[in-house]
Parts: C-alpha cells; structure tokens; sequence
C-alpha cells in the first residue's frame, strides 16, 4: 500500500514539473522569436501591444527632432499626386524636407521596412513611365543654354523646333533615393493644375538616369533676380500679391498644397505676368488626409505650424506668401542670414515677423501682413479672402510691371546688379529708398530697343 501511494506521488511530481519545463522552455522559444522580428506577421497574443509601444516611442521621437538637411519627404510621398518647376534654380537657399522613418506596422515581414523605399521608387519609375513621352529630347530641343543649376540638376533656356518657341528644361537626375517619386509628383501638379499664374508644363522625357521636364519659358526670371535690381512701390508690391493669391487660390481650391513658396519660386515675364513655379514639394490633400505634417519647404519662408511639426492644410502658402511680401519690401527674408537650426529656433519662438520701419509704410500694407503672418494658422486669411483685402485690390495692373521687370533685366544684363549710382554697393532696399539711394525707380521706363 504504501508503495502505492509513493508511486502515486512520484507520477504527479512527475507530471507537474514536465508541465513546469514545458512552459519554461515555450516562453524562452517565444522571447527569442520576438526578438528577432518584434513586429512579426505571426506574433503571439503580446506582439499587437509590443507594437503599439514602439510606435508610440517612435511618434515621441518624431515630435522631438528637427528637419535634416536635404532628406527626401517620404511619409508625405508614399502616394503620388493624383491631380511644377522653377524656370530658376532656387536663388534665395534651397529647400530642405524633412521626414524620419518609422517602424512597419504590426501584421508586417521583418524585410518590409526596408522595401517599402524600394516598392515606392519602382512605383514612381512606373508612374514617370507612363507620363514622359516617347522619343529623344535633343532631337526636338536645340540652342541650349543652361540658366541656373542646383541640387536637383539644371535648367536650361532651348528652343523647340517644331514651334520656334523658347521653352526652359529642368533636367533631373535619378539616381538619389525618391526621386522618380518627387519627379513624377510635380509633373502631374503642373500637368493637372493649368492656370494663368502656374508656369505651364509641356512635356516630359525619360533619358537614361534622367529627367526632362520641359516647361513654359518666362523670359523676365524670377522675382528674386528683380528683388536684386529694383525695388517695387506698394502698387506694384500688390500687383505681384494678388497674381500670387489668384494662383495659390486656385491650387488650394483643387487641394494642393505648394509649400515652398519663395521669390525664387516666383517667375515673371516681360509682359508683367507673374507666375507659380517649382512645384518640387507640393502635396495634394483628399477628404480621407485633409492635413500634412512633414516639414517641408525652405526655413526661412516655412510656417511655425511646419518648424512644429504639427499638422497643416493650405494656409502655410499664405504665411510664406506674407514673408514674401517682407521680401519685397526690405530686400531678402527673415533671419535669411541665420544658420538653419537657428532659423527654425526664431520662427517657433519668436512672434510674426515684422517691418523694420513700419511708419514708413501704409496701414493696408502692414494690416495685409498682418493678416497673413498670423502664428494661428486659424487666424491666418485664406487665399480667397486676402484677394478682397484693400491692399491687393488696389493694387496696380499686372501689366504695370512690366516697366520694372524690363527694367530689372537690363540692370542685370550691365552687371550693375546691387550697386548704386555712385558705383558702389547698395544699402539694403528700405534705406536706400528712404534716402532716395536707389539707382533705378518705379517710373524708369524700358529702354528703345526692347
């Protein structure tokens, strides 16, 4: 009997630390497998909530860190515009998108991560496929000249020979990492979005590693090379707002975003025509993504909302269009001679910018930035409304730019760019016009033989 009993108790003993080994050895096998792929396809029960922590570390991170230098914008562009380009390279500083990665989400393969940028590019080599034209470029462009180059390649002024008309070329390479994608979304911005103060779009090529988007040629430049030469009255100032306003209006009507907004990304023609170009880092928005949250854009022009972080509709255009109208008034943009980092510091602290000497200014021009520059993004005027603001519609015609912008161009063509009558360099555009310093005024009227 007792042997029984003994036999008895040593089989439960038995039976019970088998179990105790055979969970032990399950946790240790399941840890392991964690391990090498947290975030797995096939994960237990505790793989969801070890995903959603490292989610919510990573959203953490992404609030804390400040935009890299030259870091393709990938979150923004997973999807391609479904709705253009500076004639100019960006003269006033380059544009600097920023985006941080962040990890697959739970349900995913370990690899996927590493070809999401993959599948993205071949996605935007698929889409510029099916947009470009067949056929070589050069056999339809000839007189080139190149006008600008900068990080993303080369413009160059052609003529079209079927035509006999001039057209600019940007040509792109594609060879960094998004740019089929980024390449491909400007073309369909220009493409979809015809408007009298958009820089038209007329065709595209693929050749080779590159790009060729050909564009509406604007013979006056860009409104940075004018801003150099001359200086613009407060009438033509809103000549230029309002042909601006009427362009972003458009666009934001249609849910597109520009985002870097610039006098470098503002072109003009002889004829007074003021138009949108370099559409590089648009966004299109829909009913499912109303907001944007990368920070994208050139530091001195973006909005505080953009230098945050926090999500942003269409209203950053309208405060880079009011840094714009500081641009013209005193001669280059806010903290423009500040370090990067230093300038993203100053935008997210500091209040709105300001006229240096707003006494020497009119009311509507000051309530005009005013009302753009507003911190509050829900404050800030639309496009719509500032088109029926005073200031912009008491503004000049846009032909009366033409003058000026004639003007401008024969200051460059002599070389006497930002220099003065004595010969020497200017004082910055506010003083020179408060002590009548200036070498050329509004009034000055084109030469004969233009």
């Amino acid at each position: 009997m007792i042997g029984q009993v003994c036999a008895a108790v040593c089989t439960v003993f038995s039976v019970v630390y088998s179990g105790y080994y055979l969970t032990q050895l399950t946790r240790h096998l399941t840890r392991g497998w964690r391990q090498a792929c947290p975030l797995g396809s096939t994960a237990g029960s505790a793989a969801p909530l070890a995903a959603s922590v490292i989610e919510e570390e990573a959203e953490e991170q992404q609030r804390n860190i400040k935009p890299p230098a030259a870091v393709p914008p990938q979150p923004e562009l997973a999807e391609p515009l479904k709705t253009g380009s500076a004639i100019q390279p960006g003269a006033a500083g380059p544009a600097w998108p920023a985006a941080a990665s962040s990890p697959p989400a739970a349900g995913t393969s370990c690899s996927s991560a590493a070809q999401q940028p993959e599948m993205r590019e071949e996605q935007g080599l698929k889409t510029l496929r099916s947009i470009a034209s067949l056929g070589q470029p050069m056999s339809k462009y000839t007189a080139f000249e190149e006008l600008g180059r900068g990080g993303f390649g080369a413009v160059y002024k052609a003529l079209d020979t079927s035509s006999g008309q001039q057209v600019a070329i940007k040509i792109m390479s594609l060879e960094e990492e998004m740019s089929e994608e980024l390449a491909a979304n400007e073309i369909l911005a220009m493409r979809d979005n015809r408007n009298p103060n958009i820089v038209t779009y007329l065709d595209s090529y693929l050749v080779d590693a590159e790009l060729w988007l050909a564009m509406e040629f604007m013979d006056g430049g860009t409104l940075f090379d004018v801003l150099r030469a001359v200086y613009l009255e407060e009438g033509q100032l809103g000549a230029v707002c309002r042909e601006c306003l009427q362009g972003l209006h458009f666009l934001h009507s249609r849910q597109v975003i520009h985002r870097d907004i610039k006098s470098s990304n503002i072109l003009v023609g002889m004829d007074g025509s003021v138009k949108l170009g370099d559409f590089g880092l648009c966004a299109q928005l829909s009913p499912e993504r109303s907001k944007r949250s990368s920070s994208v854009g050139t530091p001195s022009w973006m909005a505080p909302e953009v230098v945050r972080g926090e999500a942003y509709g269409p209203k950053v255009d309208i405060w880079s269009l009011g840094i714009v109208g500081l641009e013209m008034v005193e001669g280059e943009a806010p903290y423009q001679r500040e370090a990067r980092l230093r300038v993203f510091e100053l935008i997210e602290r500091n209040r709105p910018p300001k006229l240096q000497h707003p006494r020497h200014h009119s009311a509507l021009l000051r309530d005009f930035l005013r009302c753009c520059l507003q911190a509050d993004e829900d404050r800030r005027w639309s496009a719509q409304e500032l088109l029926q603001h005073p200031f912009v519609t008491s503004g000049n015609p846009a032909s009366s730019l033409a003058a000026l912008i004639i003007s401008a161009k024969q200051v460059q063509e002599d070389g006497r760019g930002d220099t003065c009558a004595g010969g020497g360099p200017c004082a910055p555009p506010a003083e020179r016009r408060e002590k009548g310093m200036c070498h050329l005024s509004a009034e000055l009227q084109p030469s004969p033989e233009y």
